[in-house]
């Protein structure tokens, strides 16, 4: 039988409608997340990492305004077209960080959560498998600067990518934009879309994204970003498979129970506390927990110093609380006289500091928000049924996230200095509103 041979245009355009469908079935834009986060590790580069993820929330607004024609979602084309225009305005602002520690870090985190609610879960698959294996390149780079050859190669690679490389040889310049925490969110990205994945190529590219992220939480040497995302992943598997676990028979749950709280416990006891419980010369036993309290009790406190900060706090500017919750004011005696902090190492604290009741009454209905979201997944995906352990339920990935957030939120006011770290923090709360047209196992 003849074989029948296409046209050569015909056949061309064969191949660039399968290349096309490769490109959406992969989700190649969130490259530019991926991107935007490498490059915002360097100061010298970071304008352009942020102007990447701003370019991708412009992309993800204008799918969701071009994808809806018909009368019932005209309002939904029209908001994502009214945020688009806020986004467009606000762009110089962002790109410059001229308002670091103003408004612009809560207008990102709401950026974040409009893309999220956007995406379908399959486009939140790749979105996490993107974000988690971005992990793998920055774990290069470090070991490029750590084997010193970054200088050697720098014509080859560039001089951005060698700047960025160099840039792990201060790990307490990478802490103090909070690094850690992106190298965190990498790391459970990783871990959730290893869960999600049915494939085993895509479980087993998530789990190694995760475990190079993991590697780059040990490197930054931060309590935090070490035992979030591990006992967030464990609690959240445990809590979204209780229907199975209330199958056990009454001895094998207790025997699950004691294992997965002697593990917390350990780790916790292993990373957290036993670094700092001895006492030294210059520091006393849990100095840094002690002064991270003190401080955020400080910060908590000034909502009561009158001047109406009990209802609207002492706003952007945060003069005040710096002058009043000084390191000797709050009893950090160890510290350099007259040194203060610029944020409450704790996110309740720093709101109700600096926006008092009005900051409380806010996290109280973003967090209402995101348990009403895991409430509508949880019944509708029947997690208090049977579930194997090997299937992992959408709700399994917003408990995970939605606890990893809520440790690190009480060690530290992680959605400071740092935009790119703003919109990931975004994309995670909004995790609940993603659309829900599809409530089925991810393939």
């Amino acid at each position: 039988m003849p074989v029948k041979i296409k046209p050569p245009l015909q056949q061309l355009f064969s191949e660039a409608n399968k290349a096309n469908r490769a490109l959406l079935n992969i989700q190649a834009h969130n490259a530019l997340v991926s991107a935007g986060i490498i490059l915002q590790i360097e100061h010298s580069t970071k304008k352009i990492g942020v102007g990447l993820i701003v370019i991708w929330l412009g992309i993800t607004f204008l799918s969701k305004i071009t994808k809806f024609n018909n009368q019932s979602n005209k309002n939904v084309s029209s908001l994502y077209s009214l945020l688009l225009g806020l986004l467009l305005i606000q762009t110089r602002t962002i790109l410059n960080i001229e308002d670091e520690f103003g408004l612009t870090q809560y207008f990102l985190i709401a950026m974040g959560i409009a893309a999220a609610a956007s995406l379908q879960l399959e486009q939140w698959k790749r979105l996490l498998q993107w974000i988690g294996a971005t992990s793998i390149p920055l774990l290069i780079l470090f070991a490029l600067q750590q084997l010193d050859i970054s200088t050697t190669l720098s014509g080859k690679l560039g001089g951005s990518i060698t700047s960025i490389s160099q840039a792990f040889s201060d790990i307490d310049e990478l802490r103090s934009y909070l690094q850690e925490t992106l190298f965190a969110f990498l790391t459970i990205s990783g871990i959730i879309a290893g869960r999600i994945s049915s494939s085993p190529q895509g479980k087993a590219m998530s789990y190694v994204s995760g475990t190079c992220g993991f590697i780059l939480c040990l490197i930054t040497d931060s309590r935090m970003a070490i035992i979030a995302p591990v006992i967030s992943a464990m609690l959240g598997i445990a809590l979204s498979h209780t229907g199975t676990i209330k199958r056990l028979k009454a001895k094998t749950k207790i025997i699950f129970a004691s294992a997965l709280m002697s593990t917390i416990l350990a780790i916790i006891l292993a990373v957290a506390i036993s670094p700092v419980i001895k006492t030294t010369s210059e520091l006393p036993s849990m100095a840094s927990d002690k002064g991270r309290i003190n401080i955020a009790l400080c910060w908590a406190n000034s909502m009561l110093s009158g001047n109406n900060r009990f209802i609207y706090g002492s706003g952007h500017d945060k003069e005040f609380i710096m002058q009043k919750c000084t390191d000797e004011n709050v009893g950090i005696f160890w510290s350099e006289p007259g040194r203060t902090r610029g944020h409450a190492h704790n996110v309740l604290a720093h709101m109700m500091g600096l926006h008092g009741l009005f900051g409380i009454i806010a996290l109280t209905l973003l967090a209402s928000v995101y348990f009403k979201g895991l409430l509508f997944f949880a019944r509708n995906e029947k997690i208090f049924d049977y579930l194997p352990l090997t299937f992992a339920p959408w709700s399994e990935a917003i408990i995970t996230m939605g606890l990893f957030m809520i440790i690190c939120s009480a060690s530290t006011t992680f959605f400071v200095y740092n935009h790119t770290l703003q919109v990931i923090i975004g994309l995670a709360l909004g995790m609940p509103l993603a659309n829900r047209e599809q409530l089925k196992q991810i393939h």
